[in-house]
């Protein structure tokens, strides 16, 4: 009888249907807020896209925006909530198809809070169409490819790992000339990683806490800021998360070398995950019981990450350029560091200075690194590697990151999923706060400081405060809170 009963039980719970109301109304603000107004298939062909949408939008679209990201981020909080209350495969179908079809409509959506898709457009182009190398030869040299006037980082090679360019090439050669073939074609690139840290994330969850799976894919699948981020202006910065996601569930599953190998490969498409690795490599070391254990994994991990590295540099080899490091040393903007570096242009060279703040984040970065390393001795590693992962990347953006731009964020979203409660609402936060930049505190300090030049020295002061200075706010509330908890344990 009790079969017969929950077989005619309704299939919508009410959870499903919170679900169902929050997808329609999402995908309401996506199409009428994003796509329609910035239609890839309207705007496609007009160049310096992203200046234009902002400009021609104007305070009402500006208004449009934070209005649609704000209902976004009510909606998606309410879906997080009803997907924690069900189980019914009615929701499983809703949060899986609801992502689907929300990517499905961005797809469309012309990029514009930035042109990197056209950066990476160009960079593939000379690889696959010209037969160039991309990290040697600048945008600047084909003036009549197609693409040219689309594209903002024309003096620079590219700023990317090897594997992220042998990706573009290809691309680049099946979606041949066409902008918006192109266009789409590299969203789907950095897409399917998207994907496929959903599928990660979801396995595990499924097989560590299984009720918390569903909600688990929804953070990520669902997130606005990701969403917008990857399927809409079609950043790549998805392609590097996926290797932190598989590093996680690696060594939960004491695949500790390959977890070492999976950040190695991140780092070839874009060097972040490496600040990674010496925490990867001291759990699997931590793990391991026979120090000759130890030393082979030590040994064989290092050998195959080092020959990864060789392998994948070896067709683009330009000398130490290849790395951009002289670049990445000039590139200052909303952060800790372009504000010190402003204050000591005024007693050094451009130069000097730009040397010193660069090296000492990285000094600074470093010592966080440490310290990170030596409280993993006192814990149980193979837990805490997502939550040591999440903090050396918070430091980094938040602390000593010179350019920051606001997609960065979904670094730190796609680990929400796998965190704790507060870090991980301080990841979801520091994703809709930073947003801000381009929509509500750049658009602002603008308007009052660009009528007097003499103040143009406080609009970095200004972007950095307010840009992170809720997350640093929410950190610090965090951070002494943990250690409010610790010392009531100890007493």
């Amino acid at each position: 009888m009790d079969k017969i009963r929950e077989s005619r039980e309704p299939t919508f719970d009410p959870a499903t249907l919170k679900l169902v109301a929050a997808f329609v109304g999402s995908l309401a603000i996506y199409i009428l807020a994003f796509t329609l107004p910035a239609n890839l298939f309207k705007f496609y062909n007009r160049v310096g896209l992203d200046g234009y949408l902002w400009n021609s939008a104007g305070v009402l679209g500006n208004a449009r925006l934070i209005l649609a990201f704000a209902g976004l981020a009510i909606l998606y909080i309410f879906a997080i909530r009803a997907a924690s209350q069900t189980k019914s495969r009615s929701a499983w179908i809703i949060v899986i198809g609801g992502m689907l079809t929300f990517i499905l409509v961005l797809l469309f959506m012309a990029p514009f809070d930035a042109l990197d898709i056209y950066d990476y457009v160009f960079y593939g182009r000379i690889t696959a169409i010209y037969g160039g190398n991309p990290f040697q030869q600048v945008i600047a040299e084909f003036t009549k490819d197609p693409f040219f006037y689309y594209t903002v980082a024309r003096a620079y090679p590219s700023a990317y790992g090897p594997l992220w360019e042998m990706l573009a090439g290809l691309t680049a050669h099946l979606a041949g000339n066409g902008i918006i073939t192109n266009v789409i074609a590299f969203k789907l690139l950095t897409g399917i990683f998207y994907l496929a840290s959903v599928a990660v994330i979801g396995l595990f969850i499924y097989r560590t806490t299984p009720d918390k799976a569903l909600p688990g894919i929804l953070i990520l699948g669902w997130n606005p800021v990701a969403l917008y981020e990857i399927w809409g202006n079609g950043h790549n910065d998805m392609a590097m998360v996926f290797w932190v996601i598989l590093a996680v569930s690696l060594i939960n599953r004491k695949r500790y070398s390959l977890a070492t190998l999976s950040l190695v490969a991140g780092a070839l498409f874009k060097y972040i995950p490496i600040l990674l690795v010496p925490i990867a490599l001291l759990i699997g070391f931590y793990s391991l019981e026979r120090f000759r254990t130890r030393l082979w994994f030590l040994f064989k991990t290092s050998l195959v990450g080092l020959s990864m590295i060789v392998v994948a540099y070896i067709p683009f080899w330009n000398g130490l350029a290849t790395f951009s490091i002289y670049r990445r040393m000039q590139m200052y903007t909303t952060s800790i560091p372009t504000v010190i570096n402003l204050l000591l242009n005024k007693i050094l060279v451009v130069w000097t200075s730009d040397r010193i703040v660069s090296f000492g984040a990285l000094g600074l970065l470093s010592l966080f690194i440490l310290y990170q390393l030596i409280r993993l001795r006192n814990q149980k590693p193979t837990w805490n590697f997502t939550q040591i992962a999440f903090n050396i990347l918070a430091f980094y953006l938040m602390v000593t990151c010179l350019w920051f731009q606001q997609w960065y964020s979904v670094w730190l979203i796609g680990l929400a999923p796998l965190l704790s409660g507060r870090w991980r609402r301080l990841a979801l936060l520091f994703g809709f706060w930073v947003l801000g930049k381009q929509l509500l505190f750049g658009p602002l300090i603008t308007h009052f400081i660009s009528p007097h030049p003499k103040l143009n020295f406080l609009v970095e002061p200004l972007l950095a405060i307010t840009v992170l200075g809720g997350p640093w706010i929410y950190t610090l509330l965090n951070i002494h809170h943990t250690w409010k908890t610790n010392t009531t344990n100890l007493t």
